[in-house]
């Protein structure tokens, strides 16, 4: 089990052992889904939403 900080509110995430690169997880303090970017060094990236303007335009 491995811990890092939240890159939108700084609060501790942890992500598991079994975990690999792309897996989705969610901070318990914020709410924001985070995407796995690499294990090591262990790095997530808020996911990004789709953006209404991509939907409007269909």
């Amino acid at each position: 089990m491995q811990t890092t900080q939240c890159p939108v509110c700084s609060s501790d995430i942890i992500i598991e052992e079994e975990a690999s690169e792309k897996d989705l997880v969610s901070c318990l303090n914020c709410g924001t889904e985070l995407e796995i970017v690499t294990l090591q060094p262990l790095f997530l990236n808020p996911l990004q939403e789709e953006s209404e303007e991509e939907n409007d335009s269909n």
